[in-house]
């Protein structure tokens, strides 16, 4: 990664790690403003879960499937109570299965569950998410249109971010990829530039993959001019 690549980053967004499960409620005190000589103090509350790996098939290691849809419910439990204005998917909605069409069926079972926990709702692609669909086929399941796009919430801008692309710039999906081999390509690089650059507001960026680490876990830019979103 470039040194301006790195600054963007580091330096405009405070990132999340795709790797650490959170089921509870984030709280963020944002700037208030003043009505009277008395600051009015604002609250934006979201939640985030990610990795849930749905699938209809036996425990692995520490994968545990079919459990995925008890651990959702009791993350509702905790929005419900924090009354969360919007949550967000960290990736890995859904593992993988040998067929289009079982994919597809994990993915359906699990949104269901997944999107009565708020009306504002956000997908980050992960790399099982799209192990045997293709992107687009993830997206229109779900009702999102772009991989990577930004928005507004209180005085907060958030980036979500796709970086399940190979290094070559094409991206994940009917198992042709890695989970190795994580990139931003470029042309989502430029767009993230101008969309930071086109803010002031303190921002938070959502991506499945680490920004903060060299190894395997971690992002890299390549440089083909190839991506979508």
């Amino acid at each position: 990664m470039m040194n301006d690549d790195k600054e963007i980053f580091g330096r405009r967004a405070a990132l999340q790690s795709g790797v650490v499960l959170l089921t509870g409620a984030i709280a963020q005190t944002v700037r208030g403003t003043m009505a009277t000589e008395k600051a009015h103090q604002v609250v934006l509350r979201f939640g985030v879960v990610t990795d849930l790996h749905h699938a209809d098939k036996a425990a692995a290691g520490s994968r545990h499937y079919r459990d995925s849809i008890r651990k959702l419910s009791k993350a509702a439990e905790a929005f419900e109570k924090a009354e969360i204005d919007f949550v967000v998917e960290l990736g890995d909605l859904i593992d993988a299965a040998d067929s289009v069409e079982v994919e597809q069926a994990y993915l359906a079972t699990i949104n269901r569950h997944f999107s009565r926990l708020s009306k504002d709702r956000h997908y980050v692609l992960g790399n099982h998410c799209v192990d045997t669909l293709t992107k687009q086929e993830f997206l229109s399941a779900v009702g999102q249109e772009r991989s990577y796009y930004s928005f507004d919430r209180g005085d907060f801008h958030f980036v979500v971010l796709d970086s399940c692309f190979k290094t070559d710039g094409q991206p994940y999906g009917r198992k042709n990829f890695q989970w190795t081999d994580a990139n931003v390509p470029q042309v989502e690089l430029d767009w993230l530039k101008a969309d930071l650059n086109a803010t002031d507001r303190k921002t938070i960026v959502f991506a499945h993959q680490r920004f903060d680490v060299a190894d395997n876990h971690g992002v890299r830019v390549c440089r083909d001019k190839t991506g979508f979103g």
